[in-house]
């Protein structure tokens, strides 16, 4: 994997690409061999300007989800020590959220996303954002996290939009895409406003 990666980032410094971030998840590995191979990719990629998001804990697809999955939780006496070894950017926890579409709505540990910003100050990532709901998702981004991961709900809201489009048997072809580029952007403004990050841009 390390070798595979070294030679796409001296590819992407070579005729400038412009990747400006990566994620590397080594959440399934031990915490010494994420720590490892999580260090060993910042260093790569730190000369090119490239930020690097990991995740410490596991979270896991939302067809094994269970709310007792704490056993694959972000532990907070290990956050400090992964961060300081490994230099990243910032680091996605792992606190009650799954990948993918749930069946009901999961349960935040926000005690425990609580400990966790209180021994690291870098930004923290929410992936499995998709289903949590609003009142979950605004609490968790008012309690520490800076950045939220959607990207199921949002192609989602996208394929819901463009089969209401088709369903006009006249429909402009040439619409198909903006369709669902509507229905995309349109639940992704939702959110904008849910975390009241209106006329701001990073």
């Amino acid at each position: 994997m390390l070798v595979t990666m070294k030679e796409i980032l001296d590819r992407a410094k070579k005729d400038n690409y412009g990747v400006t971030s990566i994620m590397v998840d080594r959440s399934s590995l031990s915490y010494e061999d994420n720590i490892a191979q999580t260090k060993e990719t910042v260093k790569m990629c730190r000369p090119l300007n490239i930020s690097v998001e990991a995740e410490l804990g596991h979270v896991g697809q939302s067809e094994d989800y269970s709310s007792d999955g704490s056993d694959h939780f972000t532990k907070p006496e290990e956050v400090k020590k992964f961060v300081e070894e490994t230099g990243i950017d910032c680091l996605a926890v792992a606190i009650g959220t799954a990948h993918g579409r749930y069946h009901g709505t999961p349960h935040i540990d926000f005690d425990l996303l609580k400990q966790i910003t209180d021994v690291v100050d870098i930004p923290l990532v929410l992936h499995g954002g998709s289903g949590t709901g609003d009142e979950n998702l605004r609490k968790a981004v008012k309690n520490g996290i800076q950045k939220v991961n959607l990207a199921t709900e949002l192609v989602v809201a996208g394929k819901e939009e463009l089969e209401t489009f088709i369903q006009d048997k006249n429909f402009d072809k040439w619409q198909l895409i903006p369709s669902f580029i509507k229905g995309y952007s349109d639940r992704l403004e939702h959110y904008v406003k849910l975390f009241d990050q209106e006329n701001r841009a990073w």
